[in-house]
């Protein structure tokens, strides 16, 4: 269990980075691809939660709703860089203000990726 204490704890990290690249492509710094950015398997976490499926893991409550919400997460990442591309960046900017759907779904992950981390902690 202490693997996946340590695979929830990068992506956390990992999916907090997420925030200032977004504000990076808003701003015109960084050239992100929706298409890339809105495949749920591709990043380490993503990878890992991924390679769990079809064992007694998967059947844990907690790595269905992160698996789901992980998944939500990078639509909504995506959603955003196609914004930014489209010319919207106040759109674009509204999602990842503190009322926008990637901040609800990016806050919702985190949360659930915490109390997937405590759960992990006590079964060890």
């Amino acid at each position: 269990m202490s693997n996946m204490v340590e695979q929830i704890d990068k992506a956390v990290a990992a999916h907090g980075l997420w925030k200032t690249r977004l504000g990076q492509s808003i701003a015109g710094t960084l050239s992100l691809n929706p298409g890339e950015i809105g495949v749920d398997n591709r990043c380490e976490f993503g990878k890992w939660l991924h390679s769990l499926g079809g064992t007694s893991a998967a059947s844990d409550p907690h790595y269905k709703e992160v698996f789901e919400l992980h998944k939500a997460f990078h639509k909504a990442a995506a959603e955003v860089v196609t914004k930014v591309i489209a010319g919207d960046k106040i759109g674009a900017k509204a999602s990842v203000g503190l009322q926008g759907e990637y901040t609800a779904v990016s806050s919702r992950l985190t949360t659930k990726l915490v109390e997937w981390k405590r759960k992990a902690s006590k079964a060890t």
